[in-house]
């Protein structure tokens, strides 16, 4: 039983954080201010795409420069 749970910690963990803990990291705060501002007048719709948008192309160019 222990065995099992920690292939699937270890599984959950590559799935989530894959290659790069700092956009996992990113969308994890991107989903809290999300939800702190769901609770707002404010709409908080378009904060996760943005987050999107801004980590993606980061995540590329830091992956990109080094390999070159």
């Amino acid at each position: 039983m222990h065995r099992g749970l920690r292939a699937l910690a270890a599984f959950v963990c590559d799935l989530v954080i894959g290659d790069d803990w700092r956009v996992a990291l990113g969308l994890a705060m991107a989903v809290a201010v999300t939800a702190a501002i769901s609770r707002t007048a404010f709409p908080s719709w378009w904060l996760l795409p943005t987050a999107i948008l801004a980590l993606l192309p980061w995540s590329v160019w830091r992956t990109a420069r080094r390999r070159a």
